[in-house]
C-alpha cells in the first residue's frame, strides 16, 4: 500500500530504540515522538505554561526544566495525574508529528515514513495508521531490564510498568511484532524480514 500510514510502538524497556535505529539503517525516515515530547516540555514552548499550571512549580527546576523522576514517581502514585498530563501534552506532540511527515514526504518522496510513539496504544492513535509494528517482551524481561537500566527495586519496576497498557493486549492489536525478548541477530532478523514486507507493501 503506498504511503501507508505506519506507526512505531513498544512497552518500557522492550526494546523499541533498539529496532527503530535498525529500521533507520535499512532506510526508513524515523519521526520519534520522544524528542517532540521533549521539545513541548521546554521552557518557551506553547504548551509549557499549560504543563507548569498542571503540575504546580514544585515539579520545574529553577531553569523552568521539567523534573522528570519527581513527576514520574507521582504518575506512578496518582493515574489521574497521568491523564490529565495526556490530555494536555498530546495534541501538541501528535501535531508536531503529523505536520513532520507532511514536510518529510515532500522532501522525499516514496520513502519509508515510521511515526515512533511510545504511548500509541495509551493514547488511542493506534486508530490513524495503516501499519502498527509492536517491538515485544514479555512482562517478566521488561521489570528485568528495568531493574538493570534504572536501578529501580522489583516492585518499583512492576509498578512503573503497570502505567502502561499490558504488552500482551498491544501484541494482539498489531500488524506486526518484533520480539526483542532474544539476542540481537534475532532481532535483527526480524526487522529484515519486515523491511522486505515494507518494501513490498510500499510498491504496491
Amino acid at each position: 500500500m503506498r504511503d501507508s500510514k505506519i506507526a512505531l510502538t513498544g512497552g518500557i524497556a522492550t526494546g523499541k530504540s533498539t529496532v527503530a535505529n535498525m529500521l533507520r539503517e535499512l532506510g526508513a525516515i524515523i519521526i520519534d515522538a520522544d524528542e517532540q515530547a521533549r521539545r513541548v516540555v521546554e521552557p518557551g514552548a506553547e504548551s509549557w505554561g499549560a504543563l507548569r499550571s498542571l503540575l504546580g512549580a514544585e515539579y520545574f527546576n529553577p531553569d523552568g526544566t521539567l523534573k522528570r523522576r519527581e513527576l514520574r514517581e507521582r504518575i506512578i502514585r496518582d493515574p489521574g495525574c497521568k491523564k490529565k498530563l495526556e490530555d494536555v501534552l498530546h495534541p501538541y506532540i501528535l501535531g508536531a508529528m503529523w505536520r513532520e511527515r507532511e514536510k518529510t514526504r515532500a522532501l522525499h518522496p516514496g520513502s519509508i515514513i515510521v511515526l515512533d510513539i511510545p504511548l500509541l496504544f495509551e493514547g488511542g492513535f493506534d486508530k490513524d495508521f495503516d501499519i502498527v509494528i509492536l517491538v515485544y517482551a514479555p512482562p517478566r524481561v521488561q521489570v528485568e531490564r528495568l531493574v538493570k537500566r534504572d536501578r529501580l527495586d522489583p516492585d518499583e519496576a512492576r509498578r512503573t510498568l503497570s502505567i502502561q497498557y499490558p504488552i500482551d493486549s498491544k501484541k494482539t492489536n498489531s500488524t506486526y511484532t518484533i520480539d526483542n525478548s532474544g539476542d540481537m541477530d534475532s532481532t535483527r532478523e526480524q526487522v529484515q524480514q519486515l523491511w522486505s514486507e515494507l518494501i513490498k507493501g510500499q510498491a504496491r
